[in-house]
């Protein structure tokens, strides 16, 4: 087949911070290319060095300026509308699909969350307009699509007609346990490693006043290792600007303990890097946490307020560490990359088969 996907956003190595889409995108481009499909990525990014596919830049990138940013969206929209897809079997779209003309091509639109929810959860009123402002164009997105598929469940209560869900998946070649599950790789004192931003939803600025006021005094050799937009300075903390995947995956297999306390999260693909690397997770009752942890069954769900006792405990207890860790790989397995790709591979075949008969039978 002959795929075009649109995305944003690709990794990228400049950038500080990278959102999860842009390696959702990239890791399933590669994986569907490395199958022998031919496939084209519409982005405002740069090709990474590592794609197997073609990449067709058609903006430029993003700007930092809000209102800039704002406006960007709704260019790259147009511009996506620009695209002569006629070459391809079948349009992919993550995002900015709104004024896209398919001319009878089947398209999928994936939702990696909901701008509505995120509005209910962002932590200012500016942030809050921003989201509300981007939910009819998602809506708008969702009904032009042929088939619209969200990464998990709990999307369905904040947009109307998705068709399936197939979730985000984990490259359990390089997301992996290390030996004896991690035991021989395990960082020499108490590390907790989150990742995410300091400020929003994401909530780290919040897990770095709970290590500096309840963890360290109690473990005074515990380690915050965060992965963040900025360097923080401060007893225990130890900040990576920007790791590459196998960088990060060795974070995960070298800390004691997973932390990622977000307000709300569409999938939360942290969690199941985690998990795939071996390493217990503890998360706050988001909707994807509690989807992917099934409300604790694969790893902590804690509150706030018990947020800061549940890592100090958690900290302290090594066989209930290394039970959270064996659940949280057999919870992995349900997302490994090449069970993902197999359900887009098998939809992208199913609306394209369909639509050749369609013209079959028009033609008869």
């Amino acid at each position: 087949m002959k795929i075009a996907v649109l995305s944003s956003h690709l990794p990228s190595p400049d950038r500080t911070k990278t959102g999860g889409v842009a390696y959702v995108a990239h890791r399933q481009a590669n994986a569907l290319a490395q199958r022998g499909h031919n496939v084209t990525v519409f982005t405002a990014d740069e090709r990474p060095e590592d794609a197997s596919y073609q990449v067709r830049r058609v903006l430029s990138a993003r700007p930092a300026n809000p209102f800039r940013a704002w406006l960007w969206i709704w260019q790259l929209a147009f511009r996506y509308s620009t695209q002569d897809f006629s070459g391809f079997d079948i349009i992919h779209a993550h995002g900015n699909n709104a004024l896209i003309r398919t001319r009878g091509r089947p398209l999928v639109r994936t939702l990696h969350g909901a701008s509505k929810a995120e509005a209910v959860h962002a932590p200012t009123w500016k942030k809050r307009l921003w989201y509300l402002s981007l939910t009819p164009a998602e809506r708008w997105e969702a009904s032009r699509a042929s088939k619209v598929v969200a990464v998990s469940t709990g999307t369905g209560q904040f947009v109307q007609g998705i068709d399936l869900v197939i979730p985000n998946s984990v490259d359990t070649e390089v997301f992996c346990p290390g030996p004896n599950l991690n035991h021989q790789h395990r960082h020499n004192h108490p590390a907790i490693l989150f990742v995410g931003t300091l400020s929003g939803r994401k909530r780290g600025q919040m897990l770095l006043g709970l290590f500096q006021n309840q963890i360290r005094p109690t473990l005074p050799d515990a380690e915050l290792w965060m992965v963040a937009e900025r360097n923080i300075q401060a007893p225990g903390v130890v900040c990576f600007m920007n790791p590459d995947e196998s960088a990060l995956a060795d974070l995960y297999r070298r800390a004691w303990v997973f932390c990622l306390p977000s307000t709300y999260e569409g999938f939360g693909i942290p969690y199941i890097e985690a998990m795939a690397c071996g390493t217990p997770v503890v998360a706050t009752p988001n909707a994807g946490a509690r989807e992917l942890l099934e409300d604790g069954r694969w790893g902590v769900l804690a509150h706030p307020s018990e947020l800061g006792t549940t890592l100090l405990s958690l900290l302290n207890d090594q066989t209930r560490r290394c039970s959270l860790a064996q659940l949280g790989l057999q919870r992995a397995e349900a997302f490994a990359q090449d069970r993902v790709v197999d359900a887009y591979e098998e939809l992208f075949v199913s609306m394209v088969n369909s639509k050749s008969q369609h013209n079959e039978g028009q033609g008869a």
